[in-house]
């Protein structure tokens, strides 16, 4: 009996994945509106009926969908923002800005549903981002790295200004963009997006962006004069 328990379980629980890994190719191809529930079934490889069963509704499933790749990408840039409480200089700062916007770039790309989840689920209201569940993900996010960058602050590298949330922001804002917006990219700038240069200018010009939000970091670096072409 114990065995047939642990067996059932063990296949809840990978239905329940294969699902939810459907369901956020599904919601970030077509949108939360856009989606059907067969749809989802089907590239599971599910009844359909085990949806309703697991999640409830549509909706449940959606929003445990959205909480569950902010927590996977939560997770990742809390451990490339570690790196940060190491820093005892400016210069020290410069590197690790550019390896983390590097990684978090990276991991953009590696999951790029995540960027077009969020594009949708803004163009819907946000709704479901106003919900407790993930809020609390993204608050413990902030929390962790805000405690990750308190030696900083006692070391006299905050810039007296700074504002985690902010810079959050920014760093949300141009990866996204930079993922998202290729045909931008291409056709309104003018600019080969999928090319090395193009990748490392980027880089080089976002990292000078957020040197300024720590004291004595905003001293230009010559190497990061190259335009964005």
């Amino acid at each position: 009996m114990v065995r047939q328990s642990t067996g059932r379980k063990r296949d809840a629980t990978r239905t329940k994945a294969s699902i939810l890994n459907a369901a956020v190719s599904e919601f970030a191809t077509r949108g939360p509106a856009g989606t059907r529930v067969d749809e989802i079934a089907a590239r599971a490889g599910v009844n359909k009926s085990l949806i309703y069963q697991y999640f409830g509704s549509k909706q449940e499933l959606y929003a445990e969908a959205l909480n569950s790749v902010l927590e996977a990408i939560t997770a990742k840039s809390a451990e490339y923002s570690r790196s940060f409480s190491a820093a005892q200089s400016a210069t020290d700062l410069r590197t690790l800005i550019r390896g983390y916007l590097e990684n978090h770039l990276a991991l953009m790309e590696t999951v790029p549903e995540w960027p077009r989840l969020l594009s949708w689920e803004n163009l819907e209201g946000g709704r479901t981002l106003s919900r407790l569940p993930v809020q609390q993900t993204y608050k413990g996010f902030l929390d962790r790295v805000a405690n990750m960058l308190k030696p900083l602050a006692q070391r006299g590298l905050l810039a007296d200004d700074f504002d985690l949330r902010l810079v959050a922001q920014a760093v949300m804002a141009l990866t996204h963009f930079f993922v998202i917006q290729k045909g931008t990219i291409q056709h309104l700038f003018q600019i080969e997006p999928h090319s090395k240069e193009t990748r490392e200018n980027w880089l080089n010009y976002c990292a000078e962006l957020f040197v300024a939000a720590f004291k004595n970091g905003a001293k230009p670096d010559p190497s990061a004069g190259q335009k964005f072409q």
